[in-house]
């Protein structure tokens, strides 16, 4: 779709992203109203929709009612495995069979989709096999978001997963051919997904992010979580520099330095530079400490974005995820 509007609803913001052609024209980050979203999944889809209808209003998005979402990890099933090659029809088929580790109820009850990575040839040993990068989501949870985006006034074509809204970022680098990292932080977990140039590699999930740092500063100033979000992202009274807050991002730091040198002494790629976003981009005290810790540089989503063309500055670390899913 060449014009459409992706959605990336969180837990503590809901980030958007409006393509036009070949750019992403305008980014818009909404707070998210407390207790709405837990743990990924809505818990009522009527105030969703009335989130949704009113965002649309105040934030005028009706250039198109085209619409692109980012499906939450624990929302559905992502990994990459191979099956035998075959024809597409075919390979739908045997899909599930991917997942019969995951998936112990009735098959019918999801829907299966996949991106071919590559082809696997070896010779007259064994038959090919296609290397696939697969996705399975309940039939139901497809069926509730399309009813409620309906409902906002948009029309719901697409739904992927972070791992593939990602790949299409990858897809847009105009440079030299090279292994990505991104480093996702967010509100409930620190998310590093390592990719061979479009290709998902692995992806490794620290279970915390800046809701931890949410409690601390909570604590600190007597204050409930959600108001304790907004002390964090304006750094009031200089919440940010709270000794918990630095023991957090250690803790952070050392966890991605573990996870990229397993990555690296498995046999991974060489990554040059970790590319940040979700709202712990912009945590100044936690982006010094990630600098301090990991051997490799930080940098920004700038380079995924090259020549892209808009009249209204956007801040690409925020709706990078959402932005993804408007390529697909």
């Amino acid at each position: 779709m060449k014009h459409c509007i992706g959605f990336d609803i969180g837990n503590h913001a809901a980030h958007i992203a409006v393509r036009k052609g070949d750019s992403i024209v305008r980014g818009v980050t909404v707070r998210v109203a407390q207790d709405l979203v837990k743990n990924g999944t809505i818990t009522s889809y009527e105030a969703m929709t009335d989130f949704l209808k009113e965002l649309r209003r105040t934030q005028k998005l009706t250039s198109t009612k085209n619409a692109a979402l980012l499906l939450p990890a624990p929302l559905c099933y992502c990994r990459r495995f191979f099956v035998a090659a075959n024809t597409r029809d075919q390979l739908m088929f045997n899909l599930p069979y991917g997942f019969r580790d995951f998936i112990t109820d009735d098959k019918s009850n999801y829907f299966f989709d996949c991106a071919v990575l590559n082809a696997v040839r070896y010779g007259d040993e064994r038959p090919p096999e296609f290397d696939v990068l697969a996705a399975a989501v309940r039939k139901e949870v497809v069926e509730e978001y399309i009813n409620m985006f309906k409902k906002a006034g948009f029309a719901l074509k697409t739904i992927i997963p972070e791992e593939f809204a990602y790949v299409n970022l990858c897809r847009r680098t105009k440079g030299e051919y090279h292994h990505h990292g991104i480093l996702d932080i967010g509100h409930n977990a620190v998310k590093l997904f390592l990719y061979d140039g479009d290709l998902f590699e692995s992806v490794r999930v620290i279970d915390y992010g800046c809701n931890a740092l949410d409690e601390v500063i909570s604590e600190h100033f007597g204050v409930d979580n959600f108001m304790a979000g907004t002390y964090r992202e304006n750094d009031f009274g200089g919440a940010n520099s709270l000794e918990g807050c630095r023991t957090i991002y250690g803790a952070m730091a050392l966890e991605v330095l573990k996870a990229l040198n397993f990555y690296r002494f498995n046999g991974g790629g060489n990554i040059a530079h970790l590319h940040c976003c979700g709202g712990g981009a912009h945590n100044r005290a936690l982006m010094e400490t990630l600098r301090s810790t990991l051997p490799i540089p930080l940098t920004d989503m700038g380079e995924f974005f090259e020549g892209n063309k808009s009249k209204e500055e956007i801040d690409f670390p925020l709706i990078a995820a959402a932005a993804g899913v408007t390529l697909q």
